[in-house]
């Protein structure tokens, strides 16, 4: 099928639109995602219209698009061909940016319209692109036509949730407004926050296999690429720094091969770093090779010391965090059994901090010997099935009997398991809440639960109901699986339009 001609690119459509200025044509330029074409936006286009000569319509690309894992459910090309059926548009283009910004600045219409409905929602993002039209010597309208939303319309009709899911869904959307969800988001920000961790540094090497080895028993692969990103309580850092204004960090390096200049590199700028380095010992490194054709793991290398802290690096990390830990509103502890943090310092974090947030996380490297219960107390605790079951010695027992059991012998006042593709169960020691998975497309499971608990402890320190508490935390995870390892980090404004996809 021919390509329709009024798809262009957008530096053919800048040089069109210069060749219709000069021809004294009013552009008017109208700029979304249109991810589901409806009456709504054929209305607010015909509308548009009428305020100049010339309709041209940029849309978001798919790389853009920040309402979810689950969005766009139309591809891009698809998106641009729907828009480009409209009788009154006259051009569309597929943008190059996250917003339409920098587009104005190249395609410089007399007039921008956006709906009516940003009248009281003046987002930063078109603070922005009213500012680049005003630069440009245009205007921006707002124009009033008739209002519907491609999100609501494919929640209703194009879910890509199962039955049980979109059961769910509906069931909170009925309970439970939207705003209630995100407004909790903005109260975040002011809470003065302290991470305590191993820093840990995640690389993924991938490769494609060639066979079985001819000399031995192995499997022969070639190698491709690689990346590494930043893990552990560095993720855990960057997470919440995304949803609070100042946070900081207390974690351990290696004094061999320490990769701290690359490490403070890949902070973000409100995380405020304050490192420990250990002495005869690497930085944890977690090397992980992938066959790169179907994206799955093939083995694991780990680089740490198996050794203990020494004597005086144990004290003087125990009366560090003895000093610190009152000090915050809130003080999070991922901890991942590497040797960081033993007897001596988990008793000063559970004596001294206002509100304790805790993680343990059970791996090859320490399983049979690290639990939560390190933790004599707790304000909240997150952990996933295999760990709640390792804490009880259970194979059998019940999810919810055995999360009652540890959250009231830690004296928590809200715990939460991570199921996998489940979801979650919390309880805060009264009632239990169960809130099913919510992605939709898995890449890479690695750093779902550093995203569930980054979010969920501060909903549980600033006192978030947890029915809301397990939602969010789901949708963190959700976008966490849909990208490799730690490449992308949590954002206030990304997950609220997440939020809000769903809630429609």
């Amino acid at each position: 099928m021919p390509q329709n001609p009024k798809l262009k690119s957008l530096n053919e459509l800048a040089g069109i639109l210069d060749q219709e200025r000069a021809a004294s044509r009013e552009v008017v330029h109208c700029h979304g995602v249109f991810d589901l074409l409806h009456i709504g936006h054929i209305r607010y286009l015909q509308k548009a219209k009428q305020l100049g000569d010339l309709l041209v319509v940029t849309v978001t690309p798919d790389r853009f698009v920040n309402k979810g894992p689950h969005r766009p459910a139309f591809e891009e090309q698809l998106r641009a061909d729907a828009i480009a059926a409209v009788e009154c548009v006259d051009f569309v283009a597929i943008n190059e940016w996250p917003t339409a910004t920098e587009t104005i600045e190249l395609l410089k219409p007399n007039v921008y319209a956006k709906g009516a409905e940003f009248r009281d929602r003046k987002t930063p993002e078109l603070l922005r692109e009213e500012a680049a039209i005003n630069s440009a010597g245009g205007r921006i309208e707002l124009v009033e036509e008739v209002t519907s939303s491609s999100s609501q319309l494919l929640n209703e009709y194009l879910s890509p949730f199962s039955d049980q899911v979109e059961h769910y869904l509906r069931t909170f959307r009925q309970s439970v407004p939207a705003s209630s969800v995100t407004e909790p988001l903005s109260n975040l920000r002011s809470l003065k926050v302290l991470v305590v961790g191993e820093a840990i540094i995640d690389e993924y090497y991938s490769c494609a296999t060639l066979g079985g080895s001819s000399k031995a028993p192995i499997v022969a692969t070639r190698y491709e690429s690689h990346d590494r990103y930043v893990g552990g309580a560095l993720a855990v850092a960057n997470h919440i720094a995304g949803l609070c204004d100042n946070v900081d960090l207390l974690g351990m390096l290696g004094e061999i091969d320490s990769h701290e200049e690359w490490i403070r590199g890949q902070l973000r700028p409100n995380v405020n770093p304050q490192f420990s380095l250990r002495a005869d010992a690497p930085t944890i490194v977690k090397r992980q090779y992938r066959e790169s054709y179907f994206g799955v793991p093939l083995f694991e290398m780990n680089t740490f010391s198996p050794q203990p802290l020494r004597g005086d690096e144990a004290t003087e990390l125990a009366s560090l965090l003895e000093q610190r830990a009152g000090n915050y509103d809130l003080v999070v502890v991922a901890d991942y059994g590497l040797g960081m943090l033993n007897a001596e310092s988990t008793r000063a974090l559970c004596q001294n901090s206002k509100y304790l947030a805790v993680t343990t996380h059970a791996s090859a490297a320490n399983v049979g010997y690290h639990t939560v219960s390190r933790y004599e107390q707790a304000d909240y605790f997150s952990i996933a099935e295999h760990e709640l079951r390792l804490e009880c010695r259970s194979r059998s027992d019940e999810i919810p009997t055995m999360l009652q059991d540890v959250s009231d012998r830690l004296q928590a006042g809200i715990a939460a398991v991570t199921i996998g593709k489940q979801g979650c169960i919390c309880y805060d020691g009264k009632d239990l809440h169960e809130a099913p998975a919510l992605a939709t497309r898995v890449v890479d499971r690695t750093g779902a639960g550093d995203a569930f608990f980054a979010i969920t402890a501060l909903c549980a320190a600033a006192d978030v109901p947890p029915s809301i508490l397990a939602f969010l935390g789901n949708v963190a995870a959700a976008e966490a699986v849909a990208s490799v390892g730690n490449s992308r980090f949590l954002e206030e404004l990304p997950l609220g339009r997440h939020v809000e996809s769903l809630l429609k």
